[in-house]
């Protein structure tokens, strides 16, 4: 009886020390990662997938947000509940509202909107190869808690720097300064600057 007894606790002790070692074995890797510049990351990332700007049009639905020091290995941070990107052109007009001058009226451009559980918003876009520029063209954040996935959405969105499809995932990448960040953050103390959004 307890030679069994101490055979399930020695077989419980390895699977913690294993999985204990695992965790510090990714976390090493993480640390080991060299941080690169904003351009850099981005050209690495272009080498990892499409950036034809054709290849944006669509819905994309929210996935995670994730973390790369190079642009080569990505570790994944936090899960995104319940938001989506609506692209209806890529790059759009430069301007939120277009005035026809034959017409006399002014018509809101087609932008990029980012559907959430509360509010969203809307952006222009600018592209050259796979750097981007996108544009806040307005929304309310009333109603939206402190911390929440809106938050940073928007935040990633308003900070990009460039993209990259690879087969039906869009990779955002975004450089942030934290100190300038005047909410919580839905990934507490952990660095992020990807966002990954799957096309419906």
């Amino acid at each position: 009886m307890k030679t069994k007894f101490f055979r399930v606790l020695l077989i419980f002790t390895a699977v913690l020390v294993s999985a204990g070692c695992s965790r510090a074995v990714q976390l090493n890797n993480e640390d080991d990662v060299e941080q690169l510049s904003d351009e850099l990351i981005s050209f690495n990332l272009s080498e990892s997938g499409k950036i034809a700007p054709e290849l944006l049009i669509g819905e994309w639905d929210g996935i995670k947000f994730a973390y790369t020091a190079n642009g080569k290995k990505i570790f994944d941070v936090v899960k995104i509940k319940s938001a989506s990107l609506l692209i209806p052109v890529a790059p759009t007009d430069t301007v939120c509202v277009v005035y026809d001058v034959e017409t006399g009226m002014s018509s809101r451009s087609k932008m990029w909107g980012l559907n959430s559980s509360i509010n969203g918003g809307g952006w222009l876009c600018s592209l050259s190869g796979n750097l981007i520029n996108l544009t806040f063209c307005g929304s309310t954040k009333i109603g939206v808690p402190n911390p929440h996935e809106e938050n940073d959405l928007v935040w990633a969105l308003d900070n990009a720097k460039s993209f990259v499809i690879k087969g039906n995932e869009l990779i955002i990448f975004f450089s942030v300064d934290e100190k300038n960040k005047n909410f919580t953050s839905i990934a507490g103390e952990n660095k992020m600057n990807l966002v990954i959004l799957k096309k419906r």
